[in-house]
């Protein structure tokens, strides 16, 4: 249960973290408001295309293993965002990490319903809840410093590192680390 509200979470502020510096990078580079907007537009398109084909990326291939792509291929997402500078590269960039991130939400919450305890369910989705807002308030001001101090490349690349780290995190538990 500890590692799905974690898992959670990093899916909350992952996506909370792009939807934030896609527009801040964006602005850095020059590009328009309508260009930033178009980069957003096709995370969210990219998020309603995958949750389309999600029952059947589960059924096929375990929830675990689909949260685990989907970490690896939004972190691949965060990582390249500072290497390039065109609206449709970030384009392509943006639908990526929309396809893995689209995937996080649904996931985690089905995880934490079917394995909480018998009638206690609403708690622990409340716990989720919970755990998310305070990685939606904390993600922000820890980025927002690195940001300050290192600027944007080091943000983009050290939220990827933290998608990564989140993919290792919902593999299978390590038998005999218990």
């Amino acid at each position: 249960m500890v590692r799905a509200l974690a898992t959670s979470s990093l899916v909350q502020v992952g996506q909370d973290l792009y939807q934030f510096y896609i527009p801040v990078y964006g602005y850095g580079i020059g590009l328009s408001a309508s260009a930033i907007g178009a980069l957003l537009a096709m995370l969210a398109a990219a998020s309603f295309v995958v949750r389309i084909f999600l029952p059947r990326l589960v059924a096929r291939f375990g929830d675990e293993r689909v949260l685990r792509f989907s970490f690896y291929l939004s972190a691949l997402g965060f990582a390249l965002v500072p290497f390039f500078e065109s609206v449709a590269v970030l384009a392509m960039v943006s639908f990526m990490f929309g396809l893995g991130m689209g995937c996080g939400q649904p996931i985690t919450t089905l995880q934490i319903f079917s394995r909480s305890v018998a009638g206690r369910s609403g708690e622990m989705l409340g716990l989720r809840q919970s755990f998310n807002n305070a990685m939606r308030v904390s993600g922000p001001i820890v980025f927002g410093l690195v940001a300050t101090a290192f600027g944007l490349p080091p943000v983009f690349w050290m939220s990827a590192l933290m998608l990564g780290g989140g993919g290792l995190l919902s593999g299978p538990p390590r038998t005999g680390s218990r």
